[in-house]
């Protein structure tokens, strides 16, 4: 085992609280069930942890939003118009080695917006209007 791969190991096991063995092409996020926010935190924990240069790193291509996206039912979310790629113990230890984040992602293009979020502002938004009116009709009215 070899240095950056022991301390990565050790970086995972303490930032989750994990301690079963895992391969060098275990799928962390998804083996640890790590999504959204936690995963983000993980990611700039790892990167500011072993000084890992991680401008190339595009997140939609290995974990999904926070949450529930009521908008995904109507407008594909980023994180799935893309092949997922998982981030594997020997991606995190290649980072760790190289000072750089090691995946080279395939030519694709972001949307100008993201509609499932706009979609999701919508209901919210509708959501206060009703509870504004109700409690207007309510005590106003």
């Amino acid at each position: 085992m070899t240095e950056a791969r022991t301390a990565v190991l050790e970086f995972i096991r303490d930032f989750c609280d994990w301690t079963a063995p895992l391969s060098d092409d275990a799928d962390v996020f998804g083996t640890l069930g790590i999504t959204g926010d936690d995963a983000s935190e993980f990611m700039e924990a790892f990167a500011a942890g072993f000084g890992v240069d991680a401008t190339a790193f595009r997140w939609y291509f290995h974990y999904a939003d926070e949450g529930w996206n009521f908008g995904a039912l109507f407008y594909t979310p980023i994180y799935r118009r893309f092949g997922h790629i998982p981030i594997t113990v020997a991606t995190l230890t290649e980072a760790v080695r190289t000072q750089r984040w090691p995946i080279i992602y395939p030519d694709h293009v972001l949307p100008g917006r993201r509609w499932d979020i706009v979609i999701n502002q919508i209901f919210a938004a509708a959501g206060v209007l009703r509870l504004v009116a109700g409690l207007w009709m309510t005590f106003a009215g």
